[in-house]
C-alpha cells in the first residue's frame, strides 16, 4: 500500500510532463509549418481546445518557446510569434544545406519503397498548390517532405541535428512565390534520383535546394536595401 501511495503522485507528474511535451511538439510543428505568421497573436484557449488539453501544458510549452526566442509574451496583451530575420534565415539554410546533402546521400541506399510513395503523394499535392501559389499549404507539405528525408537517412545523430534545426525554424517575411516552381522541381528531381539510387545526384540536389533559398534571401535583402536608398 505504501508503494502504491508513492507511485501515484509520480505517475500524475509523468502524465503532466507528457502533456507538456505533446503540446511542445505540436506547437513546434505548427511554427515550422507556418501555422503562425510573424507577429500573429497566439490564442492559448483555442490551442488548448484543439489539442484536447487544459491551458496549463500549453502555457508551459509556450514559456519554453519564449526562452528560445520563438515567441514573446507582452504583458497585458498576450503571446505572439517572433519573426526570424532574413539574416538568421540565411544562416539556418547555410547549415541545413550541408546536413540535408549528407542526409540525402545516406538515404539514397536506405530509403524504402513506402517512403518514396509518401514523397510521391506529397508531390501530387504540391503539383496543385504551386500553380495556386498557396504558400501556407506548400509549407505544410514541404515540412512533411523533408521529414521523410530525415527519417530515411538512417543516422540517428544526423536526424537529431536536422530536427533541431527544424525546431529552431520560424516564419520569416520573404515572398517565395518567384522560386516556388523551382523548389517544387527540386523535390521532383530528388525523388527521381532516389528511385535510380544516384547518391551524388541526391546530395547535390538537396544542397542546391537550400542554396536556392539562400540566393533568394540575398536577393530580397538587396531589394530592401535599394528601396530604403530610394526613399532617402
Amino acid at each position: 500500500q505504501l508503494l502504491i501511495f508513492i507511485l501515484k503522485p509520480m505517475v500524475k507528474k509523468l502524465e503532466r510532463m507528457t502533456l507538456k511535451m505533446q503540446a511542445d511538439k505540436a506547437l513546434r510543428e505548427m511554427i515550422a509549418s507556418y501555422r503562425f505568421t510573424p507577429g500573429k497573436w497566439i490564442n492559448v484557449e483555442s490551442l488548448a481546445k484543439e489539442l484536447a488539453v487544459s491551458r496549463t501544458p500549453v502555457w508551459q510549452a509556450l514559456k519554453d518557446l519564449e526562452k528560445e526566442g520563438l515567441v514573446t509574451h507582452e504583458h497585458g496583451k498576450g503571446i505572439r510569434m517572433v519573426q526570424m530575420t532574413l539574416e538568421m534565415a540565411w544562416d539556418l539554410y547555410t547549415v541545413r544545406g550541408v546536413l540535408e546533402g549528407l542526409a540525402a546521400s545516406l538515404a539514397t541506399e536506405k530509403i524504402t519503397p513506402g517512403a518514396l510513395r509518401r514523397m510521391e503523394s506529397i508531390l501530387k499535392k504540391q503539383a496543385q498548390t504551386v500553380p495556386q501559389r498557396d504558400l501556407m499549404e506548400y509549407s505544410k507539405s514541404d515540412f512533411d517532405f523533408h521529414a521523410i528525408l530525415y527519417e530515411s537517412c538512417g543516422n540517428w545523430l544526423l536526424k537529431e541535428q536536422l530536427e533541431n534545426i527544424k525546431r529552431r525554424s520560424r516564419p520569416f517575411v520573404c515572398d517565395l512565390t518567384p522560386i516556388l516552381k523551382a523548389l517544387y522541381q527540386d523535390h521532383k528531381d530528388v525523388v527521381e534520383a532516389f528511385r535510380t539510387r544516384d547518391t551524388a545526384a541526391t546530395e547535390e540536389i538537396m544542397k542546391k535546394h537550400n542554396k536556392r533559398m539562400q540566393d533568394h534571401i540575398e536577393w530580397t535583402l538587396r531589394s530592401r536595401e535599394d528601396q530604403d536608398g530610394t526613399r532617402i
